[in-house]
């Protein structure tokens, strides 16, 4: 009867390709392969990967991959140790297999061929070390620039929160008198005017007259001043003369008269 390692290799040589050329078909290193046809199953992986090389391979060559592993567990449950060692064939070398006898071009000497160890040194090429890593001849996972490529994106977005919180820390724990206040700006083309209470005064309005927009319409109170801006001449209602002061120009009077008036005003007199 046929051992595993002799099935496997008639069915290769069947199908008319090299151990090279199966272990790039089925992604399992040339040396396993070739371990598996000299009924070498001590080969340094866990079980669940020899069984699974082992089912691939037979699978690969049309054969019958639960028979295969039938015959393996059986093997492994024999009670003789030598069960595990490379079978004799006849006309071979217990150590090397079958070796093919050829003539070198240059000194016409003979050159022995090991096709096991050769297709073994072949699949150690690092094309086939990329592979090795995934069980059963599965492909490498994703490229590392994938991962340092995700890597800079988090921390690009990370840098920008931080650039953002900052931003805002510096905007809210600055110093208020620090931020220029638009309403403390001068507005081109006017003129402050400011209004103060010499007592309290129950009506003050002020009207532009060109534009017959009101500045101001409201009380003043006794010690208040309230500062408006005007472009041109202005018409002033007040419920008590008496009480209101004008200042322009780092000037200041009071409004003639007493009791409710009108008045223009246009500036000081040059």
């Amino acid at each position: 009867m046929q051992t595993i390692g002799e099935r496997l290799e008639e069915a290769r040589k069947h199908k008319g390709i090299s151990l090279r050329e199966a272990a790039e078909a089925t992604k399992i290193r040339g040396e396993y392969l070739a371990a598996f046809e000299t009924n070498s199953f001590q080969i340094d992986l866990p079980e669940i990967y020899i069984r699974g090389f082992l089912r691939n391979y037979a699978n690969f060559l049309k054969l019958n991959g639960e028979r295969i592993l039938t015959d393996y567990d059986a093997l492994s449950s024999s009670e003789t140790p030598q069960s595990y060692a490379p079978a004799k064939r006849e006309g071979r070398s217990e150590s090397f297999g079958r070796m093919d006898l050829g003539e070198s071009e240059d000194s016409g000497t003979a050159v022995v061929t090991d096709e096991r160890q050769q297709a073994g040194r072949e699949a150690d090429a690092p094309s086939d070390r990329r592979r090795e890593s995934a069980p059963f001849g599965g492909e490498q996972g994703p490229d590392r620039s994938l991962y340092l490529k995700i890597g800079g994106l988090v921390a690009a977005g990370v840098f920008g929160v931080i650039l953002v919180l900052y931003m805002v820390v510096s905007v809210i724990g600055s110093d208020p008198a620090d931020r220029a206040d638009p309403a403390d700006e001068d507005v081109e083309g006017t003129r402050e005017l400011f209004l103060v209470g010499r007592g309290d005064i129950d009506e003050v309005r002020v009207v532009e007259i060109d534009t017959d927009e009101v500045l101001y319409d409201g009380s003043l109170s006794e010690g208040s001043r309230v500062s408006i801006r005007r472009r041109g001449p202005v018409e002033i209602v007040v419920s008590h003369r008496e009480y209101l002061r004008l200042e322009e120009d780092g000037r200041g009077g009071n409004t003639p008269g007493s009791g409710r008036g009108r008045a223009r005003w246009e500036g000081w007199p040059e």
